[in-house]
């Protein structure tokens, strides 16, 4: 019984954030992975319902004579990186994020650090974060604000403010807009715009996890090997993060990229401004959640120097005493074969350790990470405002 009682807490830790917006949607359907093992097919699902018709509706528009509505379709880079790159990864980030924000999760059980005392207080944090990811009314709220977003779009922002294949010059269409324009606002959009919401819910939740569980009396450890407190562990989250990173520096880049396409003018200066916003955006974001850990990773730093600088200054005295000062005698003959040193220097390097704790869990390798999937859009488009003949001669200049 002890057994099954603890396997149940492992599952309900691992799986700790697998729903919310979409998911429980596809739980209500019946179509819900719980081990994400159909990503791929959804990510393909999304992509062909949220793309294909947008281009075959695009397609249709040149028999009657629109053709111009087909060019700008192809000319528009922000639309297919929304559905053909962007929405796709929300989905793929599922089985990339999940399951390893749940192992983390189990990570402070499995580690001792949540204390024998504390224990029916994490169970508690643990419950309430299921029902909140669970929540039936967010996952309205979420479908409810998609789609007041796409009429707000529609009923509010003219057709000259967007790109020329939303609207449409034939008698009888309503609001003067094509028939891909309608798929866009009344399916594409609201598509995208519950992913993302999906995710800023996730993204609330892990925070809310990891604030409630630093209120918690941890067992931290000053003299830990990771450098703090043995919570490092945490900032393996960015990693998991990456795909989230790339789907925001798309969405930015593409709007950079649908600008240059349209005749406008993008600096490789002005390129940088943005690529640097946002990266820092993202890492803000995804960072920020860490942060709570720094009252508790201060106040262990404080308690381990005191208790290790104390420890240190009574064995470090006593030894001085036996080998220094003390009158030469037989026994101290040959201090080097003295098993003290040995024990002393291991001790000298736990309280270095004590002393360099940091206090904020973010490993810089994780962050570099992330920035640097952020990046990998921006990369793709200042490529576009290079000259290929540039690049190539470039390339050919690096093995020359």
């Amino acid at each position: 019984m002890p057994s099954n009682a603890s396997d149940l807490r492992d599952t309900r830790e691992l799986h700790l954030f697998n729903g919310g917006p979409p998911l429980r949607l596809l739980r209500l359907w019946g179509r819900f992975d719980p081990d994400h093992q159909h990503v791929v097919r959804r990510a393909l699902i999304v992509a062909c319902v949220g793309w294909l018709p947008l281009l075959l509706l695009a397609l249709l528009s040149i028999p009657g004579g629109h053709d111009e509505v087909w060019r700008a379709f192809l000319r528009d880079a922000s639309v297919h990186a929304r559905s053909l790159i962007v929405a796709p990864l929300l989905v793929l980030a599922e089985a990339a994020c999940i399951p390893l924000l749940g192992e983390l999760a189990h990570t402070f059980r499995d580690r001792g650090l949540i204390p024998a005392a504390e224990l029916p207080a994490y169970e508690r944090v643990v419950h309430s974060i299921r029902r909140l990811r669970d929540w039936w009314l967010i996952e309205a709220v979420a479908v409810v604000l998609a789609y007041l977003l796409a009429v707000l779009l529609v009923t509010h922002v003219p057709t000259s403010f967007l790109p020329d294949w939303h609207r449409s010059d034939s008698e009888g269409a309503p609001l003067g807009r094509s028939p891909a324009s309608w798929w866009a606002m009344l399916v594409s959009l609201p598509l995208l715009l519950v992913l993302l919401l999906g995710w800023a819910w996730r993204i609330f939740l892990w925070a809310l996890y990891l604030w409630r569980v630093s209120r918690l009396d941890l067992r931290l450890v000053a003299s830990h090997p990771e450098g703090a407190g043995g919570l490092m562990f945490v900032s393996y989250s960015l990693n998991s993060f990456s795909l989230l990173g790339i789907a925001i520096g798309v969405i930015v880049a593409a709007l950079e990229l649908a600008h240059l396409l349209a005749g406008g003018d993008i600096t490789p200066e002005q390129l940088g401004r943005v690529a640097f916003g946002s990266i820092v955006f993202v890492l803000v974001l995804f960072t920020a959640p860490l942060l709570c850990f720094c009252a508790p990773l201060l106040r262990t730093r404080r308690q381990g120097v005191k208790a290790y600088g104390a420890l240190a200054q009574r064995v470090g005295t006593s030894l001085e005493d036996r080998w220094m000062r003390a009158p030469p005698g037989p026994e101290t003959a040959e201090p080097l074969s003295s098993p003290d040193f040995s024990a002393v220097a291991d001790l000298f390097q736990s309280v270095e350790k004590a002393y360099q704790m940091r206090i904020i869990p973010v490993e810089l390798r994780s962050a570099f990470t992330l920035a640097m999937a952020t990046a990998l859009p921006f990369g793709v488009v200042a490529l576009a405002l290079v000259p290929f003949d540039k690049v190539l001669e470039k390339m050919v200049g690096l093995f020359l």
